[in-house]
C-alpha cells in the first residue's frame, strides 16, 4: 500500500460529511455503507467483512475519512493492507484497546486487534487520558498521555522503530477550540497535531492516514448551535489535515515510494 495525498475517500456510515462541502474540492470518492446493519460502536463479523470488501475497491489512496468516532474500528481494516514492518501512530483521547477479551471488534477495542497484525512492530498513542497510562507496561506500545501532548516531534520520531508508519487520527484528541465530537475530548491544539503530521510525512514512509471524530447529525440538524459549531470546526480541522497531506506528498513525492 502506497499513500498518495492527492485524493480523499469518504466512508459514508452516517452522512456526517454531507455539509462539509469545502472538502469536496479535493479529488474524492464516496463509499456508501449506510445499508449495513450492526456497525455502530460494535461491528458484527458479516458487516466487517463487507466493509473490508468495499474499501479494498477504493481508487483514491490518500486520506480516508471514516466519519463519527463510533466507526474507528475501520482503521483495523485499513492497516490489513500493509505488507511490510510498520508502526501505528494513533492520535486519540482513548487508547481503544478494550478489555482484552472483547469478542466483537468495536471503536473501543480495535487497537487490541491491530496489535496482532504480523507486520506491526510498535504502536505509539498520543493524547489519551492520563488514567490510561497502563499500556506503558506493554513492550510494543508507548503512550504519551494528554498531559504530555506537547512532546517534541523529535521525541515522537525517536519512539518509532520502523521506516513505515500508519497514522490514525480521532479528533476527540483535540481541544474543543479546534473540534467538536460526541466523546470526551483532550486538550491537544490542532497546530500540534499538524506539526507531528508534517514531520511524519517528511521523514517516514506513510502507508496511510485515516481521520474520524465527526459530530453525529451535524449535517442534518443545521439549526442546532452545537451542530453548527461542530460542522465549522471539524470541517476546518479536516481541511488542514488534507492540505498538509497534499502539500507534503506532492512537494516531496519520493518520500512515499
Amino acid at each position: 500500500m502506497s499513500f498518495q495525498g492527492n485524493g480523499v475517500t469518504f466512508l459514508n456510515f452516517d452522512h456526517t460529511y454531507a455539509s462539509q462541502k469545502q472538502l469536496f474540492h479535493f479529488p474524492h470518492e464516496w463509499i456508501d455503507l449506510t445499508d449495513l446493519s450492526h456497525t455502530n460502536l460494535y461491528c458484527e463479523p458479516a458487516s466487517l467483512r463487507e466493509i473490508e470488501r468495499r474499501i479494498r475497491l477504493r481508487k483514491q489512496k490518500g486520506a480516508v475519512f471514516i466519519g463519527n468516532g463510533n466507526y474507528h474500528y475501520v482503521s483495523y481494516l485499513l492497516i490489513q493492507e500493509i505488507k511490510e514492518p510498520f508502526t501505528l501512530v494513533l492520535f486519540d483521547h482513548h487508547t481503544d484497546v478494550g478489555t482484552g477479551d472483547d469478542p466483537v471488534i468495536s471503536c473501543g477495542s480495535w487497537v487490541s486487534y491491530a496489535l496482532k497484525h504480523p507486520y506491526l512492530k510498535k504502536a505509539v498513542i498520543i493524547g489519551p487520558n492520563p488514567s490510561q497510562q497502563h499500556l506503558r507496561l506493554s513492550p510494543i506500545v508507548t503512550v504519551f498521555p494528554s498531559d504530555h501532548y506537547d512532546i517534541s516531534p523529535y521525541v515522537l520520531f525517536s519512539m518509532i522503530p520502523t521506516h513505515c508508519v500508519y497514522i490514525s487520527i480521532d479528533k476527540d484528541v483535540l481541544s474543543r477550540d479546534d473540534a467538536v465530537t460526541n466523546w470526551d475530548q483532550g486538550t491537544m491544539p490542532l497546530s500540534f497535531l499538524l506539526s507531528c503530521l508534517r514531520y511524519l510525512l517528511l521523514y517516514k514512509k506513510v502507508a496511510g492516514v485515516d481521520v474520524c471524530g465527526e459530530y453525529p447529525h451535524a449535517s442534518i440538524d443545521v439549526f442546532n448551535p452545537v451542530c453548527r459549531e461542530a460542522n465549522r470546526k471539524n470541517e476546518h480541522a479536516n481541511l488542514r489535515i488534507v492540505e498538509t497531506c497534499l502539500h507534503y506528498t506532492s512537494a516531496y513525492p519520493l518520500l512515499v515510494q
